[in-house]
C-alpha cells in the first residue's frame, strides 16, 4: 500500500502556484513597462513637434557702412556676406562683424544687388553705367593639417560678361535655369523690357539675346519673375494695380490678368513674394497680410487671395524665408511676427531696436538679420517646426497651385520651391477604408464559418479544417500581398463582371443546390451529415468556373460589353486596378483564420447541457444556436471581431504591395487608398532624422497606436457587458 505525505505535496503546490503567480504577474507588468516605453519614445520624438518658437537679440554692430546693398551668408551662419555699392564683396564674423576678407570685384560703384532667381548664391549687380554682370559667392570647407577652415571666394559668372540696360531703367530682375538666363527691365515710362539668353554656361560669355520691349503700367514701381521664369509680376505700389504676364517666350509674352491688391480702395503697404514665388505676400495698414498665389481657373491661371493673418498694427516690412514658406511682417510699431504661411500661424513677435532697410534670413532661417544706417542686429530664431498645426495636420489647407482648399499628403517632392502637405486625414481615411472593406469580406465567412464548423460539421471533417485555417494565420502577409498585387489584381481587372455577379451567384447557385440536397433520400443525407462543406466545394469551384468562362457574354448582358465603362458612365465610378476591392480580398483572407479561431473556440466551448436542455425542451438544431449557442458565444464571437479588426488596422505588406499607395479620400470600391502603417513603412527609410516629415510619422504611429487601444477598449467593454448578460444562461 503507498503512502503520501500530504503536506510535502501540499507544499509543493503552494510554491507551485506561488512561483506562477509570480512569473505571470512579472509577464504582465514586463508587458504594461514596454508599451509604457514605447508610448513614452514616441511621445519624446513627437512632442518638438508643438515647441513653441522663440526669437532674442543675439548681437548689435554699429559703425559699419552705410552703403550695403545686400547682405547674405554661408549654410551654417559662420560667415556673413556684404555686398556693398562700392562694389565690394567683404566677408565678417557674424558676432563681432570685423573684416575676414573681402575681394574688389568692381572698379565701378553698383547702384542694385539682387540675388538671381531662384539660385541663393548668383547675385546680379547694376553699376552706375546701367552695366549689368554675375557672380557667385561660394563657401568651401577644407581641412588644412586637419584643421577645418571655411572658405570664400567670388566667382564670375558667364566669364565676367555682362548685359548693357537702358540708361532710363528703373528696376530690374534676372532669372537663370540650368540653359536660360533671362531679364526684365522697367523702364521709367512703364515699358517693359525683355531679355533671354538661351544655353548659357557660366563658362562662356553672354551673347546673342532676344530682346522684346512690352507695354506696361505708367506708375509701377516693382517688377518680378514668377516660378520657373514663365510669369512676370508688375506691380504697383502706390495703387496697388498689378499684372501678371505669361512669358512662355520674352518674344511672346501675354497679360493674363489685371486686378488690385488694394482692399477697400487703400493700396498695400509691403509686398514680398514667397520662396519659388507661386505665392505674393501683400501686407496692409489694417495690419493684414494677405497670401495670394497662382492657382488655376477657367481663364488659365491667376492669382487669388487663399489666406489671411492679422497683426496688431499697419505692415511696414515683409521678408519671406529661403527654404520655406515662413515669413517675417514688421508692423509699423517696429515689431517683427513670425509666422508661416501653410500652418496658417502666427509663431511669435519680438521688438526691433529700429525700422531696417533690409531685412534678410540665414540659410536654415535660424538666424535674423536687420541693417538700417550703420547698425546690424541679429536674432537667434528656434522654429523648427513651423509648418505644423491641429488645422495643417487635419483640417483643409488652401495650398498653392490649388483650386480650394484640400485634404493632402505629399510629404516630399524633386522640386526646391515644394510646399510640404502633412494632412493625416487621407491616411486615416485609408486606414479605416481597408479596414473596413476587409472585415466585409472577412466576417461573413468567418464567423459562418465557425457556426458551422463548431455545430455542424463532423468531427472527423473539423480536425481537419480547424488546423487547416489556423495554419493559414502564420502565413506571411508579404505573400498575400504579392499575390494580391502582381496576380489577384489583374485576374479581376480582366472579369471584373464575373466578380461583382459572384456576390450573387455563388449565394444563390448554393441556396438551389442546398435545396436539391435537402430532397436527396434520407439514407443518403444521414450518411453525409456533417460533410455538406466538403461536397459543397466543387459545387462553388463549378460556380465560379462558370461565372468566369461566361464572363464577356454576362458583361453584354448586364454591362453593355465593359463593366468598367459602365461604372464610369452610369456612376462616375473610376476604377484602378489595386484597389479596395483587392485590398477587401487579400487582407480579408489574412483576417479570416484570426477570428475564424477565436469564434470557433467560443462557439465549440458552450457548454452542452445548455444545448441539450434546449434540445429536450423541443428547440430545433437551428433555434438552439440562434437563441443558446450564440447568445452564449457572444462575448467571444465579438473579441474575434475586433481583434480581427485591430489586425486589419495595423496591416502593413498588403496594403503597401496590392494598393496604389495614393492618398485619396474616396469611398468608391474600386479606388485604393493609403494607410498609416503603409505610410510609416514606405517613407521612415527616406525621411530626415529629427526632421518634420521624421517626427509625423512617429505621429502616425502613435495615432495608429490609439484607434487599436481605443477599439480594443471598446470590445473589452461590451465583451464583459455581454458576459455579463449572457454567462449565467
Amino acid at each position: 500500500m503507498t503512502t503520501y505525505d500530504l503536506p510535502k505535496i501540499s507544499n509543493r503546490r503552494r510554491l507551485t502556484n506561488t512561483i506562477t503567480a509570480k512569473v505571470i504577474g512579472a509577464g504582465g507588468v514586463a508587458v504594461i513597462a514596454a508599451i509604457v516605453l514605447i508610448m513614452g519614445y514616441l511621445f519624446w520624438v513627437i512632442l518638438p513637434i508643438f515647441a513653441p518658437t522663440s526669437i532674442e537679440v543675439l548681437d548689435e554692430v554699429s559703425q559699419l557702412p552705410e552703403d550695403v546693398l545686400a547682405i547674405g551668408s554661408d549654410d551654417s551662419f559662420e560667415i556673413v556676406t556684404l555686398i556693398r555699392g562700392n562694389g565690394r564683396v567683404e566677408f565678417r564674423n557674424p558676432s563681432t562683424f570685423e573684416v575676414e576678407n573681402f575681394v574688389d570685384v568692381s572698379s565701378t560703384p553698383w547702384r542694385d544687388a539682387i540675388l538671381v532667381f531662384p539660385t541663393t548664391d548668383t547675385y546680379a549687380v547694376r553699376d552706375s553705367a546701367n552695366e549689368v554682370r554675375f557672380f557667385r559667392i561660394a563657401h568651401q570647407v577644407r581641412y588644412i593639417d586637419n584643421e577645418r577652415v571655411l572658405e570664400q571666394r567670388v566667382e564670375p559668372v558667364f566669364v565676367n560678361s555682362s548685359y548693357q540696360l537702358p540708361p532710363n531703367t528703373d528696376d530690374f530682375d534676372a532669372y537663370r535655369s540650368d540653359e536660360d538666363l533671362r531679364i526684365v527691365a522697367r523702364l521709367n515710362e512703364g515699358s517693359l523690357l525683355l531679355v533671354e539668353f538661351e544655353e548659357v554656361d557660366d563658362d562662356f560669355e553672354l551673347e546673342f539675346p532676344d530682346e522684346n520691349t512690352i507695354a506696361g503700367r505708367v506708375g509701377t514701381d516693382r517688377t518680378f519673375f514668377g516660378p520657373r521664369g514663365r510669369f512676370l509680376y508688375n506691380i504697383n505700389s502706390e495703387t496697388g494695380d498689378y499684372q501678371l504676364i505669361l512669358v512662355p517666350s520674352v518674344l511672346r509674352p501675354r497679360v493674363v490678368q489685371s486686378s488690385s491688391f488694394a482692399v477697400d480702395g487703400r493700396a498695400p503697404t509691403a509686398v514680398e513674394p514667397l520662396l519659388g514665388r507661386y505665392s505674393i505676400l501683400v501686407g496692409h495698414d489694417s495690419g493684414e497680410v494677405r497670401q495670394w498665389s497662382l492657382s488655376p481657373s477657367e481663364i488659365g491661371t491667376i492669382l487669388k487671395p487663399i489666406r489671411s493673418m492679422d497683426f496688431d498694427a499697419p505692415i511696414s516690412a515683409l521678408a519671406s524665408e529661403q527654404r520655406r514658406k515662413g515669413f517675417v511682417a514688421v508692423d509699423n510699431q517696429r515689431t517683427a511676427h513670425l509666422a508661416y504661411t501653410t500652418s496658417n500661424r502666427i509663431l511669435t513677435s519680438i521688438q526691433l531696436e529700429a525700422m531696417p532697410k533690409l531685412l534678410v534670413f540665414s540659410p536654415r532661417a535660424d538666424r535674423l538679420v536687420t541693417y538700417q544706417d550703420d547698425q546690424i542686429h541679429t536674432y537667434a530664431i528656434e522654429n523648427d517646426h513651423p509648418e505644423i498645426s491641429w488645422s495643417s495636420l487635419w483640417g483643409k489647407v488652401w495650398y498653392e497651385g490649388y483650386e480650394e482648399p484640400v485634404f493632402s499628403w505629399q510629404s516630399s517632392s524633386a522640386d526646391t520651391d515644394f510646399e510640404p502637405k502633412f494632412s493625416l486625414t487621407p491616411l486615416l481615411f485609408g486606414t479605416l477604408k481597408a479596414a473596413f472593406y476587409a472585415m466585409i469580406f472577412a466576417i461573413p465567412i468567418a464567423v459562418a464559418g465557425a457556426i458551422y464548423t463548431a455545430n455542424f460539421m463532423a468531427p472527423g471533417m473539423r480536425a481537419w479544417v480547424k488546423p487547416g485555417i489556423e495554419i493559414m494565420a502564420a502565413l506571411p502577409t508579404v505573400i498575400l500581398g504579392f499575390l494580391a498585387g502582381l496576380w489577384l489584381a489583374p485576374i479581376v481587372e480582366d472579369h471584373l463582371t464575373s466578380v461583382l455577379l459572384c456576390v450573387f451567384v455563388l449565394p444563390v447557385g448554393m441556396l438551389v443546390f442546398a435545396t436539391l440536397w435537402s430532397r436527396m433520400p434520407s439514407k443518403v443525407l444521414s450518411v453525409c451529415d456533417g460533410w455538406f462543406a466538403a461536397i459543397a466545394v466543387p459545387v462553388i469551384v463549378l460556380l465560379i468556373w462558370l461565372t468566369l468562362e461566361f464572363d464577356q457574354p454576362l458583361a453584354n448582358v448586364f454591362f453593355g460589353g465593359d463593366a468598367k465603362s459602365w461604372m464610369y458612365e452610369k456612376l462616375g465610378l473610376e476604377y484602378d486596378q489595386r484597389n479596395a476591392l483587392i485590398i477587401g480580398i487579400a487582407m480579408g483572407l489574412a483576417v479570416i483564420p484570426t477570428i475564424f479561431s477565436i469564434a470557433e473556440d467560443a462557439i465549440y466551448g458552450v457548454p452542452q447541457h445548455l444545448v441539450h436542455g434546449s434540445l429536450a425542451l423541443g428547440a430545433t438544431r437551428w433555434q438552439t444556436l440562434v437563441r443558446v449557442v450564440l447568445l452564449t458565444a457572444s462575448p467571444g464571437i465579438f473579441s474575434a471581431i475586433m481583434i480581427g479588426f485591430g489586425r486589419a488596422v495595423g496591416e502593413t505588406m498588403i496594403v503597401l504591395m496590392a494598393t496604389g499607395n495614393t492618398p485619396i479620400m474616396d469611398l468608391n470600391l474600386f479606388q485604393g487608398m493609403r494607410t498609416f502603417a503603409a505610410n510609416i513603412a514606405v517613407e521612415m527609410p527616406e525621411s530626415e532624422a529629427n526632421s518634420t516629415h521624421f517626427r509625423i510619422l512617429f505621429l502616425m504611429a502613435l495615432v495608429l497606436f490609439f484607434i487599436t487601444f481605443m477599439f480594443n477598449t471598446v470590445a473589452e467593454i461590451v465583451r464583459n457587458r455581454l458576459r455579463t448578460r449572457y454567462g449565467n444562461l
